[in-house]
């Protein structure tokens, strides 16, 4: 009996080692899976492999943590649920890094300028900069041109604190359905006309080309037209001529891109074909717009001779119908770094384009740049912010009248992934056309303070000394959103002057969300606006550890989300979806925390 219980005991033991093996098998697999998707540039499926990866216990290994951080990274939309992973990651740099090691443990120096990218994009904007300087200190010889970036993105985070002070007023529409789906749509053109639009369209298995066409002054319905110019799924929209009768679109296949052109006829696109030499080269072509006569062409290349990186260049429409021997643009409009997507306005004098080495305040941002009298192009001057952001601000097609454009934004509040949106800024006398219902915050002389507490309620509380209240408001925010708007930044601004004059006192900020949606999803949603409120103001200085995060999710509710009647109080959920704040411990600080200023007839009785 004692040799049956032996022998069962060495089985278990066989079996559990067989199946620790296998387990290993598996996530050895899973390991060489994501990096041959991250080779090849598809983020999102090398990112479900690596967190398979960390799921089996690889949590605190830096490797995976950095190849997680480098997925999401490059996800828009998604780029700051990077800054966990990569800052575990960067407890452990190696110089002996091995990329693509299913051993590896540690991290490489890079982990620290995608740290310092996320940073960036989260206006965490003093951690950036400590994460460049980081990455500046590890990195080798070899590294100058990612050494050159982090310089530059230094300047930026710094040009960014001074744009965040100023923000322009914003006019921004979601051009809706059936444009927008819950895909990602991206790459947005119009013909000189008006009377053409085309885009892209992230399918499940392909990235599909859209054309729609406008007859007798209405859109009809979008088109996929991936099987008309023959794409593989591997073509990207780039621009449209002036009668909307070419498509230029960019082929990118085994890393090379080629411009291609596809001709409009009998009601549909053509195959697309080659542009040929010498526009097309063995090097990397990305982009191409052509000028409202036809007969000049501005395209991205990062072919030899140019100023470095991608460079934007033109080619002239000859008499025999070939395009001529490209010209760089020159110092002026290229830099060491990329420079990508130029437009050509109807005027074709006035040219937008995106750059890294320009004047940025962080990424990629947009310019634009006008052609002399004498030939010359004008020193290219920055859109501005918020049109302008941290983020990579790419792609952006002008509207031919020199107030806005098109781009794509990853607004939780949209329809898909990635929505097609109008922007422009708006004239200072509509910038106070708003529709949050509060006033702004302003100090007043006084000698009293009130502040919410959960101590029992007393009327006030008494200083020795007359000084300045502090009146902090709640802020509050779109539906489905966690978007800071301008007012609420105005707000917040104030907050800081309060905090920086009275340095030890600690706050908690309560997110909370109006009834729509689940609980769990407003529970999310409403640590989100917390923790946007938090961000900004450790972007402007405050330390992390004087500041709570709490989310109630669509508790606490201050109004009503429906009627007496049944039906939708707008008004009520505008006041619910708000972040408010708390104070413990007052200590004499001249502070008022003011409540929610909801009309009377939709309180919550």
């Amino acid at each position: 009996m004692k040799k049956l219980a032996l022998s069962f005991f060495l089985l278990l033991i066989i079996a559990g080692s067989s199946y620790l093996h296998a387990q290993k098998d598996q996530t050895r697999e899973d390991f060489f899976d994501a990096e041959y998707f991250l080779s090849e540039e598809d983020y999102n499926e090398a990112l479900y492999s690596f967190q398979k990866v960390y799921k089996a216990g690889y949590q605190d290994n830096a490797n995976i943590n950095y190849r997680i951080g480098v997925c999401y990274s490059n996800i828009p939309g998604r780029k700051d649920l990077a800054i966990p992973y990569l800052e575990k990651a960067v407890t452990n740099i190696s110089e002996a890094y091995k990329e693509g090691n299913f051993a590896e443990t540690s991290a490489p120096a890079d982990a620290y300028l995608y740290l310092g990218n996320v940073y960036r994009i989260a206006y965490m904007l003093d951690k950036s900069i400590d994460a460049y300087n980081s990455y500046i200190k590890l990195a080798t010889k070899n590294n100058a041109l990612d050494v050159e970036f982090a310089r530059q993105q230094i300047e930026s985070c710094n040009r960014a604190k001074e744009a965040l002070k100023n923000p322009v007023p914003l006019f921004k529409e979601n051009l809706g359905k059936p444009y927008n789906t819950p895909d990602n749509n991206f790459q947005t053109v119009f013909s000189g006309d008006g009377n053409t639009m085309a885009y892209m369209s992230a399918q499940k298995f392909y990235d599909a080309v859209y054309s729609v066409k406008k007859i007798n002054g209405k859109w009809t319905n979008p088109v996929n037209v991936t099987p008309q110019v023959e794409s593989d799924g591997n073509q990207y929209v780039s621009s449209l001529n002036y009668d909307g009768s070419k498509l230029f679109l960019v082929r990118i296949d085994n890393f090379d891109g080629d411009i291609m052109v596809s001709d409009y006829s009998m009601g549909r696109w053509n195959p697309s074909k080659p542009i040929g030499k010498p526009v097309n080269s063995k090097f990397f072509e990305s982009h191409a717009s052509v000028s409202p006569d036809g007969k000049t062409l501005y395209f991205t290349s990062n072919r030899t001779g140019g100023q470095g990186g991608m460079d934007i260049y033109t080619s002239t429409l000859a008499n025999d119908g070939k395009w001529t021997e490209p010209v760089n643009m020159g110092p002026v409009i290229n830099t060491p770094l990329n420079e990508e997507s130029p437009f050509i306005e109807n005027d074709g004098k006035t040219l937008y384009f995106s750059s890294q080495g320009h004047s940025t305040i962080g990424g990629y941002d947009i310019f634009t740049t006008e052609l002399q009298a004498d030939g010359t192009w004008s020193v290219p001057k920055p859109l501005p912010y918020p049109i302008n952001t941290t983020d990579d601000d790419l792609f952006f097609y002008p509207d031919n009248q020199k107030t806005g454009g098109y781009i794509t934004l990853y607004d939780t509040g949209g329809l898909g992934e990635g929505d097609i949106y109008y922007i422009k800024e708006l004239p200072a006398e509509e910038a106070q056309v708003i529709t949050e219902p509060v006033e702004e915050i302003i100090p007043v002389e006084t000698t009293t303070a009130e502040v919410k507490t959960d101590e029992p309620k007393t009327d006030s509380v008494q200083t020795k000394a007359p000084g300045i209240k502090y009146v902090i408001k709640p802020v509050f925010f779109d539906f489905d959103s966690y978007q800071l708007t301008d007012i609420c930044k105005g707000k917040l601004d104030k907050l800081v002057v309060a905090l920086n004059a009275y340095p030890d006192l600690k706050i908690e900020v309560q997110g909370y969300t109006d009834a729509k949606g689940s609980i769990a999803y407003n529970q999310i949603l409403s640590e989100k606006r917390a923790k946007a409120v938090t961000d900004y103001l450790v972007n402007h200085g405050i330390d992390s550890g004087r500041l709570r995060i709490q989310g109630f999710s669509e508790t606490h509710n201050v109004a009503v989300n429906t009627l007496p009647d049944g039906t939708d109080s707008k008004e009520g959920r505008m006041y619910n979806r708000r972040v408010e704040f708390r104070i413990d411990d007052l200590n004499g600080a001249l502070l008022l925390i003011e409540e929610v200023p909801v009309p009377e007839e939709l309180k919550v009785k």
